[in-house]
């Protein structure tokens, strides 16, 4: 049978965030640049609009702005009783072009990423009558999702707020009347619930909104930087910006949302996606002094909403350097190899008595030390910690320089020897610093007198450049150490 509808033909479909929200039985998807706020039904209720026809329900005042409610289920079959109390539901202030709209919806559920390709139209005979005339067909993760068109909405309803177009000379009681764009100057944001506490992302660094991706590392819970996982073959830090750290499990944060600066990209792992808000900037309570906060806001339907600076994170988060695409590099034209190709695996770059980097196989996971091993470890006595109902020993990274003293280990790589042939052993070192993806570092050797040939890599184009670190294969020294 010929597919009268098929997919575009690229290899690179465009990805548009949708917010996702709920209509009585009906699912729908709204473009997420189209969605201006997100607020309570008013305690006063609608103003009510004599009319004589249409699906106008009642003007809502929104910030000051006069703003048309439009009844959804002129076209949806849904019971017509007032439910105004309900707690979850919510009124949707739609924008297109310079004219708002608003609906009532029963919940909004977040955000969904929706690809071009994955856009099915269902009246291929155009119908100006209809409501929605494309879906997404349901997954195993979500059900059928009905596109709304916020510009056919307002051609169907015949109701929308924009500027009013009135000659020059017009009287000072027409000029009062013509209502004005709100919010000119404010600044669009998604309300995330992070453990117990609001945050507001900035809508233009929110990339998607996805469930919570496995991770390849656990670096600790007591880190803002708690795991590293992988989205769509590239590495990426989780993050949890929450205070206490309420958000660095699958359990208590089950969506990431992908915050992006430039070519850098990093996940921060929420709780719930909630809403969207327009704040203006003499809202914001400025917190100039906080690492990661831009300031505060106070909403009566949302309490205390802390604002993410955006560009403060990134920079307390060397670690989404291991997000950046290395360019692929030309081959020879003799097809050898050169000396100093691109390493194809991945580094870990850790320090302890000094900078080292190790290849990530075996690499299991990497932990926070008890504070009773920490202290085993620097009495010399046998110092282990429970992972994963294993009982891990856990041994100091031996030092390359004879008169260096070892330092005081606060992190152990838990490490799997070659072959999975024996339990993983825990190795002590200082902290972490980065992640070096393949083929974005070049290895090298050198020999050091009595010690022999060392290997090194060079990796310039991490954020904190790491110029001839010592490698140092943490699987091989644990099936030695092991």
């Amino acid at each position: 049978m010929q597919d009268l509808n098929p997919p575009p033909a690229t290899t690179s479909p465009a990805v548009i965030p949708h917010v996702h929200v709920r209509v009585g039985g009906c699912d729908i998807a709204i473009p997420i640049e189209q969605v201006r706020q997100a607020v309570p039904l008013p305690p006063q209720g609608l103003t009510v609009l004599p009319r004589r026809s249409g699906a106008l329900l009642g003007v809502a005042d929104v910030a000051g702005a006069a703003v048309p409610i439009v009844a959804l289920e002129r076209w949806l079959p849904l019971s017509t009783a007032d439910d105004e109390d309900n707690s979850a539901s919510r009124l949707l202030v739609l924008q297109h072009a310079d004219a708002l709209v608003g609906v009532r919806v029963d919940a909004v559920l977040g955000v969904k990423p929706v690809a071009a390709e994955g856009v099915r139209r269902v009246h291929h005979t155009p119908d100006d009558s209809e409501l929605f005339e494309s879906v997404v067909p349901a997954s195993a993760a979500a059900p059928t999702l009905c596109i709304l068109e916020v510009a056919r909405l307002m051609r169907l309803a015949q109701a929308w707020c924009a500027a009013a177009e009135l000659a020059p000379a017009r009287s000072a009681g027409a000029a009062a009347l013509a209502v004005q764009r709100p919010g000119a100057r404010a600044q669009r944001f998604a309300v995330f619930l992070i453990g117990r506490e609001r945050w507001a992302v900035p809508v233009a660094a929110v990339q998607q909104v996805v469930p919570l991706p496995a991770t390849d590392l656990a670096l600790g819970r007591n880190d803002r930087t708690w795991a590293i996982g992988q989205w769509r073959e590239r590495k990426l830090p989780l993050v949890d910006i929450s205070e206490g750290r309420q958000a660095s499990d699958r359990q208590a944060a089950p969506w990431m949302v992908l915050v992006v600066q430039g070519p850098l990209v990093l996940g921060l792992t929420v709780s719930e996606c909630e809403q969207f808000v327009d704040v203006a900037p003499d809202e914001v309570a400025r917190t100039p002094e906080d690492a990661v906060v831009a300031g505060v806001v106070l909403r009566p339907d949302l309490g205390k909403l802390q604002i993410l600076d955006v560009d403060k994170l990134f920079s307390l988060t060397p670690g989404a350097s291991i997000s950046r695409v290395a360019p692929a590099a030309s081959a020879p034209r003799n097809g050898a190899v050169p000396s100093d190709a691109a390493e194809p695996v991945p580094y870990l770059v850790f320090a302890a008595d000094q900078r080292y980097a190790s290849p990530v196989e075996g690499i299991v996971g990497v932990v926070e030390i008890p504070p009773q091993a920490r202290d085993d470890l620097r009495q010399g006595r046998q110092a282990v910690l429970a992972w994963r109902d294993q009982t891990i020993r856990v041994v100091n990274l031996p030092a390359i320089g004879r008169s260096a003293a070892p330092p005081d280990p606060l992190l152990a790589v838990l490490v799997q020897a070659p072959g999975d042939c024996a339990a993983p052993i825990g190795i002590g070192i200082r902290s972490l610093c980065d992640w070096l993806p393949a083929h974005s570092a070049r290895r090298s050797g050198m020999r050091m007198g009595a010690m022999g040939e060392l290997g090194l890599i060079n990796a310039q184009g991490a954020v904190d450049d790491h110029a001839n670190l010592v490698v140092v294969d943490l699987a091989q020294m644990a099936y030695l150490l092991g």
